[in-house]
């Protein structure tokens, strides 16, 4: 019963509707004509009922003051139910065919006219071929409406026929009713559409209503009019509606006061522009809003959008596959450690052959297998003392009988071992070759496997803070040709295009960050064109960091051996490295440049950090000339102010910080010494102005005790890094009276907390 109810008031609104149009398109003219016939054939082909659609026809003409043509009404009435009544038969659409029809439901008209004002038939042909056409024009616009309505984009077409028409209602409405209350629908028309579009979109629209009193009064001048209508709403708009209601009704009174139009400024000219900017004002935000999502919709590109979630869904699953591919590899060249059964086998070989070749040839051979020595585990235990020792002797033989040519034994013993332990290295060397490539075929799957989840995330845009923003940047000064944001708080991305021009670093990002609600940074800046280039801002960590860095060359060589580094991983993270070469010179500078080259490169590659400290040690470790670093090194996350420290077989680290000092020791060999060389590792929690400092051991040496370096820290202030890091060269100078015995090199990083750009 409810659904009843709701489809009887749709079909009374319906039909009110279309008597309505029937009595305003009867109107198009100052003399009435059956204009109406048009709307009447699409409402008939359209599905409208076959009782009451004729009769509403017929009334309309009777109101319009235009009974003569009843009879021309009629005959179309049953043209058109006898039309409608074959195609709901046959299941037929009537598309093109319409202008056929309409032109057949104008024949009465055509021959008989209205009988009482007696049309020329000049006029009558003209009024049918414009019924005809009107006819086409409405049936475009009425599909777009009850085909697509707000749900997809109407096309060029379409938008073209829907003007015409609300064109000519405006015009009919005009001469039915009064213009100016088409005046006051028009005005909160104009509005409307600069609150929701805020483009030259309003404009165009606003002249196009225009039209309809240019066509009433037969002046265009309407037309510059309704341009200043929408040209002074549009500027307004940008602060308050009620800022634009304010200035289209003084352009309204401006213009028909000062220019010469020749039409007076009446009160009630006046009253109907505030009724339809009042009636703009008190429509509720929510319902514009929604109106303004719908239309907004259109003007996104939804199939690039769809396109690019599509393709990282593609690469996303191309490198999850890839990274199998990598696992798998890293799966077949790990090598378990089997040492101790490669050299166990080892051992019962030498014991066979010795059994075989020695014994079996010796002269004692069956004496000795009577007495069933050589004991077997004996020989074994014998031959564990050669693998040790690295060969046998006499003394290792036990002190009770044994064998009675030990020298055969000892001899073919040591040549197998020889041998077998020379094989043993070779295959250990192959062994951890293979052991290096497949945690370097590990880390690339993982690479892989993590770039395979951050893109296979399906980016969420943000329609609504994209027209936000734009128009923030509008009225800020900026101008972004095309907007872009996706992601979720901290993961949010914004894209602009923008014309390649001067313009306020600063400000942008300002207005970027208060639109979004995050403090927001430039990130990318790409010249794509001549006049064009594209922005990118993310997330900008709470905190940075500033850095000072102070060293010596030892005396007599001829250059550090000490390297450092400072380089941003990503938006959020640093890293920091001191790298000490041993020894001084040209040798060891190429050995620490080369130890942080590759760290650098392997965390910007997205390794993890004991993979690559393991890789980079075994890499040092296996190079044919003795070579190896001292190292130091943070990774800081400037998000939460954390920091982790590596250290091997570098001196003391520092935190200076309002709290005190705080020590960062470690107790591990240099790298490059081990193969397999477990580094210090520590996290600490950092502060608003806290300074991590690093020293080379020609510095710490200097000083001679952590204690003194910290008794002088205690007395330097530590606002400017590379101050801090002067006065500590300056001092370790000063303690090795001028001498330098060693390179020596001072790295201070301050990390402080920034300025949110929200509270600006």
């Amino acid at each position: 019963m409810k659904n009843r109810k709701k489809l009887d008031y749709f079909s009374v609104a319906f039909h009110a509707c279309l008597f309505v149009l029937f009595m305003v398109f009867n109107r198009l003219e100052k003399q009435p004509l059956p204009y109406s016939i048009a709307i009447f054939d699409v409402a008939m082909v359209s599905g409208a009922n076959v009782f009451i659609t004729p009769l509403l026809l017929l009334v309309a003409f009777l109101f319009s003051q235009t009974p003569g043509y009843l009879f021309a009404g009629a005959i179309a009435s049953l043209l058109f139910i006898i039309i409608s009544f074959l195609y709901k038969k046959s299941g037929a659409v009537v598309k093109w065919e319409i202008t056929a029809y309409a032109l057949l439901s104008t024949v009465a008209f055509i021959v008989l006219g209205d009988t009482k004002t007696f049309l020329s038939i000049e006029k009558r042909i003209l009024t049918s071929f414009f019924i005809v056409l009107l006819s086409a024009t409405i049936k475009i616009s009425a599909s777009a409406i009850t085909e697509k309505g707000l749900k997809f984009k109407w096309n060029v077409e379409e938008k073209a026929c829907l003007l015409i028409n609300a064109v000519l209602f405006g015009l009919g409405f005009s001469n039915l009713i009064s213009p100016l209350v088409w005046k006051s629908v028009c005005v909160l028309l104009v509005l409307l559409s600069a609150f929701i579009y805020r483009t030259d979109k309003a404009l165009v629209f606003s002249v196009v209503l225009g039209l309809s009193n240019a066509l009433y009064y037969s002046d265009l001048a309407f037309l510059s009019i309704y341009l200043l209508y929408g040209l002074s709403s549009l500027c307004f708009i940008q602060f308050s509606r009620f800022a634009s209601v304010v200035a289209i009704v003084a352009t309204d009174y401006l213009a028909f006061t000062f220019l010469p139009f020749g039409y007076d400024y009446t009160l009630m000219q006046f009253v109907f522009m505030m009724v339809g900017g009042a009636l703009f004002l008190v429509i509720p935000y929510k319902p514009i809003s929604n109106l303004k999502e719908k239309l907004y919709s259109f003007r996104e590109k939804q199939l690039s959008r769809t396109a690019i979630n599509r393709n990282r869904t593609f690469v996303s699953n191309r490198l999850y596959n890839l990274s199998g591919v990598f696992n798998e590899m890293a799966q077949s060249f790990t090598v378990f450690n089997q040492n101790s059964t490669k050299e166990q086998t080892a051992k019962n070989k030498i014991v066979n052959e010795t059994l075989n070749k020695v014994c079996a040839n010796c002269s004692n051979y069956s004496y000795c297998k009577n007495q069933n020595f050589p004991d077997k585990n004996t020989l074994i235990k014998l031959i564990d003392i050669g693998f040790a020792k690295g060969k046998l002797s006499l003394i290792d033989f036990p002190h009770e009988k044994f064998c009675a040519h030990p020298n055969n034994i000892i001899f073919f013993v040591n040549k197998n071992l020889s041998s077998y332990r020379n094989k043993i290295l070779e295959n250990d060397v192959v062994d951890s070759g293979r052991q290096l490539i497949a945690s370097q075929a590990l880390g690339v799957a993982e690479i892989l496997k993590g770039l395979a989840l951050e893109t296979g995330a399906l980016l969420k845009y943000q329609s609504r803070t994209e027209r936000a923003l734009s128009d923030a940047l509008f009225k800020n000064g900026f101008y972004a040709q095309e907007l872009l944001i996706y992601g979720e708080e901290e993961g949010t991305t914004v894209s602009l295009i923008t014309p390649s021009k001067e313009f306020s670093l600063d400000g942008l990002c300002l207005t970027v960050s208060k639109t979004v609600g995050i403090n927001m940074t430039l990130t990318d800046k790409v010249e794509i064109s001549e006049d064009k280039c594209f922005l990118c801002f993310k997330h900008s960590p709470d905190y940075d960091a500033v850095f000072g860095v102070s060293s010596a060359v030892k005396d007599g060589s001829n250059s550090c051996g000490d390297t450092y580094s400072v380089v941003r991983l990503n938006e959020g993270k640093f890293l920091i490295a001191l790298s000490d070469g041993m020894g001084s010179g040209d040798k060891a500078q190429k050995v620490s440049n080369t130890s942080l080259s590759l760290i650098e490169s392997f965390y910007k590659a997205g390794l993890d950090s004991s993979l690559i400290l393991n890789t980079v040690n075994k890499l040092l470790a296996v190079n044919t000339a003795d070579c190896f670093t001292a190292l130091d090194l943070s990774v800081i996350n400037l998000q939460n102010a954390t920091a982790d420290f590596v250290k091997y077989g570098s001196p003391y680290a520092f935190i200076l910080g309002k709290n005190g000092i705080k020590i960062i020791e470690g107790n591990s060999l240099p790298l490059g010494i081990l193969e397999d060389l477990k580094p210090s590792v520590c996290n600490a929690e950092l502060t608003d102005g806290d300074t991590v400092l690093f020293l080379s051991d020609g510095v710490s040496d200097a000083f001679g005790s952590s204690s003194e370096i910290i008794d002088f820290l205690r007395n330097v202030p530590a606002f400017n890094p590379q101050t801090l890091a002067d006065k500590i060269m300056e001092k370790a100078l000063a303690l090795s009276n001028g001498k330098k015995n060693d390179d020596m090199t001072v790295l201070a990083v301050r990390i402080f907390k920034k300025a949110s750009l929200l509270t600006a």
